[in-house]
């Protein structure tokens, strides 16, 4: 047993620390992302989350974060912070989809990893998803920097705004000027 209520207390507890509040509706997912209206996007809404993590919240930081979830949670989005719901959309969508991608290709299955294929549809090839992948990941990074541009603009409406590194450029900060690549070659002047 353990202090403090027991292990359903400290399993709640945990659940609610990591419960991961997404910054966008299923309504704004389906508006911005490639996917299309008739998809079904149950699926993605978990990839959601983790593209939220893993490519917006290094955005916003932290403080600015805390307080659009804290928002969100309790339904009073300040106007300023509804129209920076709008702005994350489009990349958070994407981004989304990118992530989510490879696990509407193939499935992970207790025999093996399985391509999902269907009667009236055959699936396309790991070279097509990795391409596709590709051309999301652009379009994806592209609208990230239009946000950031956006808090760089609007900086006096989000003074929580406390951005990384990466997009102090973006913002008239102090930064890198260092160009960070994620694939091939560069060499530097």
């Amino acid at each position: 047993m353990f202090a403090g209520g027991g292990y359903l207390s400290i399993t709640k507890k945990i659940m609610n620390e990591y419960m991961q509040t997404p910054l966008i509706s299923e309504e704004l997912f389906k508006l911005h992302s490639p996917v299309t209206q008739s998809t079904d996007i149950t699926d993605f809404v978990p990839y959601i989350c983790i593209a939220q993590e893993l490519y917006i919240e290094t955005v916003l930081g932290q403080p600015l974060t805390a307080e659009l979830k804290e928002q969100i949670a309790s339904d009073t989005l300040t106007p300023a912070n509804s129209d920076l719901i709008v702005r994350i959309a489009p990349a958070l969508s994407f981004y989304a989809v990118y992530q989510a991608l490879p696990f509407h290709w193939a499935s992970i299955v207790n025999k093996g990893i399985t391509i999902r294929e269907s009667e009236n549809s055959k699936s396309v090839d790991i070279k097509d998803i990795a391409q596709l992948r590709r051309w999301i990941k652009d379009d994806a990074d592209t609208l990230r920097t239009q946000l950031i541009d956006f808090l760089g603009k609007c900086r006096a409406n989000y003074p929580l705004w406390q951005p990384s590194e990466g997009c102090a450029k973006h913002a008239g900060e102090q930064g890198s000027d260092e160009k960070s690549y994620d694939s091939g070659f560069y060499f530097g002047k």
